[in-house]
């Protein structure tokens, strides 16, 4: 019976909201079709395994695609406007990440995202620290060539905490600021450990989020797109290559506030996990030797992360696939040998890979590689006098040989060097 009813009756509020905006008559450049950009760039990118998104198109009845914001190695971001908005109130934007189901891929990675996602949004919103996590607003799927692919939405936000960090002079951040900042990751922290007992395992600058200082700034980006669109890769099986809109100019005011996000390769911290996560620099000594990891991974890789805001460097520069053409676990290990003295026995002594690098004794197999000029101190130049004793002491505690003994993020937070302002000799 319903069938027969007029489309209005059905949905009497449909008229009220807003509409989609009619497909762009501005014409854009073309881009040669023999060189790869954007997503084609991933090592795990497969045509077939990436949704084919068009700007202008409406998913889920609710999301019209109106910019690409960037893209991960798995999964393409986009600028959306949300129709489900009243015609008379502004408008708003999502971002939409929608995953591709590349066999490659962990095995349904993006369902075990959305899971992970959605009890970081409900844990505990009383704590501190669920206000500096990335949060999901809604989640669907979306049919594709070769299967369906989860769509995540979010509020957009402004740039990675690396990028930001390049907008202050030097490319270092003003350690009044960075306190402040850090103090919020670590209440971050503190929430996925202790409330969601979840382990990020890929926690670096690419995948801390600062927060818009001016919505405004994705009207303009969406405006932008439509009557001026950046310069498009047709390919000859029909699909698009769209360039990312990644940069919103100087900030409009300064807020310091951020958002851990990229749960992807996310874990439950109660149950024990090995292999191989982590960024190559950030990663830590167990899971070098791959001897099982948990929550103190991700202090190791803050503590290693520091560098990167006070000194606009990384602490293992000599092993930064960025910097170095080629990683090496090995001389990874050997700068940390450096930084902290020989590893303890018992903790070489229960890894896979152990044998890889140790000798039976115990010691590295190629001691050669052991700078004798690397040391907490040596590597920082911006900080002077007390402020930079405090700033080692309080590093020290997260980036220990033993996971047992680096500080947790609650004890953390109480550190003197992030309540104290020293003044620079």
């Amino acid at each position: 019976m319903t069938r027969h009813l007029p489309n209005i009756l059905m949905h009497p509020f449909k008229a009220f909201r807003q509409s989609p905006w009619p497909l762009s008559s501005a014409v854009s450049s073309r881009i040669d079709p023999s060189l790869l950009v954007e997503e084609e760039n991933s090592p795990y990118y497969e045509p077939a395994y990436f949704y084919p998104a068009r700007i202008g198109e409406v998913l889920n009845g609710r999301y019209q695609i109106a910019t690409k914001l960037g893209h991960g190695s798995r999964s393409g971001v986009w600028l959306a406007r949300d129709l489900h908005q009243w015609r008379w109130s502004n408008e708003r934007y999502v971002a939409l990440k929608i995953n591709s189901n590349n066999s490659h891929a962990r095995k349904t990675a993006g369902d075990v995202e959305l899971g992970i996602l959605q009890h970081i949004t409900r844990a505990n919103r009383q704590h501190e620290g669920w206000h500096f996590v990335r949060k999901l607003l809604d989640s669907f799927s979306v049919q594709g060539i070769s299967g369906s692919h989860v769509c995540l939405v979010f509020e957009p936000l402004r740039e990675s905490l690396g990028k930001y960090c390049q907008r202050w002079q030097g490319g270092v951040m003003p350690p009044e600021i960075f306190k402040i900042i850090l103090q919020e990751i670590l209440q971050a922290l503190d929430y996925l450990h202790t409330e969601c007992h979840i382990v990020h395992t890929d926690l670096k600058p690419d995948n801390i989020m600062v927060r818009l200082e001016d919505r405004e700034l994705l009207s303009q980006d969406a405006r932008d797109e439509f009557e001026n669109p950046l310069p498009q890769k047709h390919c000859s099986d029909g699909r698009i290559i769209y360039l990312s809109r990644k940069n919103y100019g100087p900030l409009r005011d300064i807020k310091g506030l951020i958002e851990v996000a990229d749960f992807d390769l996310a874990v439950q911290g109660d149950v024990p996990h090995d292999g191989c996560v982590q960024a190559e620099v950030y990663r830590a000594p167990e899971v070098i030797l791959d001897k099982g990891y948990t929550y103190s991974a991700d202090i190791w890789s803050l503590g290693v992360m520091l560098w990167d805001f006070l000194e606009g460097q990384t602490l293992f520069e000599s092993v930064d696939p960025r910097v170095v053409e080629d990683y090496d676990d090995e001389t990874h290990l050997a700068y940390i040998t450096s930084l902290l003295g020989p590893a303890p026995t018992d903790f070489v002594g229960r890894g896979k890979r152990t044998s890889m690098f140790y000798t039976t004794a115990g010691t590295l197999i190629h001691e050669d590689l052991v700078p004798g000029n690397f040391s907490f101190e040596s590597t920082l130049s911006n900080l002077d006098g007390e402020e930079k004793m405090m700033f080692i002491n309080f590093a020290k505690r997260m980036i220990k040989w033993n996971p047992e003994e680096r500080s947790t993020a609650k004890e953390l937070l109480q550190d003197p060097w992030l309540h104290n302002d020293y003044p620079q000799i």
